[in-house]
């Protein structure tokens, strides 16, 4: 497998619309729905058997791409965060870095692979990745630098554009490997994707990837290697990837049957986004909210929260718009570990439609507060 394709694998570069059996419009990608991927944590799952049926459905407007029963062979479970650059050990060596994506694998403890973007109003970059590695006693880690334009922004139906890339490693002209990779990208759709865990607003790409790999060995061609295929991504607001889909090298029908990869995304855990954790930079750690379990949950969850002193407190529920939807708590409580649950009715005592929703903890000025998907 070649580095590419090691990333395409690797990356699942959070999450913020799922609105199960709607009719979305079309949309389109900024680069602050990029930034908002800040504070999440995805758990994907991939499919690693050579031969995968599947159905990548159509292109054009308002497409269904329904991947429930889609079965998986072989699974692995990797972990995707997002991340400041300030919360990377090797944030130094990619000062123009905006946007980190930490990835690790259930497989492979104790190693990490990050990603440097820089993301733009009109670019989004690709400018490194580090990778540590610890596995039997041998610990070690690698940098890589680059500067290549993943896609223009911001991103829209009919967008197309090429991504050239050229990376060189080993010892040249000693012995190295050259990767040329010339891909054609076009955003043929958008709709609706459908997985096991909701329903997302998502752009389709559509990518006619070509990549040639030349060894050199004493400055001299000694052989080349050219792999082509199709990779559909499937690519929502603040969740990069929800799904990806690739032919089999070689084929490059746009209605493949036959994938050698696929991956979706399983479950998400979104700490707080970007404007949240810049609101919470310098609070004291007088109180602190915790990941609500289950997540996603149906029909009920545990929200809990730790007080270092006595304080008035206040727990609440809101939409994505910023519409409190429930007043769980509001009262002064003590020191010490306190749960709520929360049974997805609304001070109406109505139940509400599945979704994600804002769970807030208050205090005077002071507030911290988390995501959560309710699935009906």
């Amino acid at each position: 497998m070649n580095r590419r394709q090691l990333l395409l694998t690797l990356t699942t570069l959070t999450f913020l619309a799922i609105l199960p059996t709607h009719v979305f419009s079309q949309i389109t990608l900024s680069d602050s729905d990029f930034l908002g991927q800040i504070g999440s944590r995805q758990v994907v799952l991939e499919d690693r058997r050579f031969s995968i049926p599947i159905d990548v459905g159509s292109p054009g407007a308002n497409q269904v791409w329904d991947f429930r029963s889609q079965a998986i062979g072989d699974s692995a479970f990797g972990v995707t965060e997002f991340l400041r650059l300030d919360e990377t050990v090797s944030g130094t060596t990619f000062p123009g870095a905006n946007l980190v994506e930490k990835i690790t694998s259930y497989e492979a403890p104790g190693s990490a692979f990050f990603n440097f973007f820089k993301v733009t109003a009109t670019d989004f970059l690709a400018i490194g990745d580090s990778s540590y590695i610890s596995t039997g006693g041998f610990d070690t880690s690698f940098v890589f630098f680059q500067n290549d334009s993943l896609a223009p922004l911001p991103l829209l139906f009919n967008n197309t554009w090429l991504a050239p890339e050229r990376d060189t490693t080993g010892i040249y002209p000693l012995t190295a490997n050259i990767s040329i990779d010339t891909t054609l990208n076009t955003v043929d759709g958008w709709g609706t994707v459908r997985l096991p865990m909701g329903d997302f607003e998502c752009l389709r790409v559509h990518q006619k990837v070509k990549v040639t790999n030349q060894s050199i060995v004493n400055g001299i061609l000694v052989s080349t290697n050219v792999d082509s295929f199709v990779q559909y991504d499937w690519i929502s607001k603040d969740v990069f990837l929800v799904a990806t889909a690739q032919s089999q090298n070689g084929d490059m029908n746009p209605n493949f049957t036959n994938a050698q990869g696929f991956g979706r995304l399983d479950s998400l855990s979104i700490i707080t986004s970007v404007q949240e954790r810049d609101n919470l930079t310098g609070i004291p750690s007088n109180f602190q909210l915790f990941d609500n379990y289950p997540n996603p949950f149906n029909p009920e969850t545990v929200i809990k929260y730790q007080l270092n002193e006595s304080a008035d407190v206040e727990v609440a529920i809101f939409n994505l718009l910023g519409q409190r939807i429930r007043l769980l708590l509001s009262q002064n409580q003590p020191e010490g570990i306190h749960q709520i649950k929360w049974d997805g009715t609304n001070d109406a005592g109505r139940a509400v439609s599945s979704g994600v929703y804002l769970y807030e903890l208050r205090s005077g000025a002071l507030r911290q507060s988390k995501k959560m998907l309710l699935l009906q």
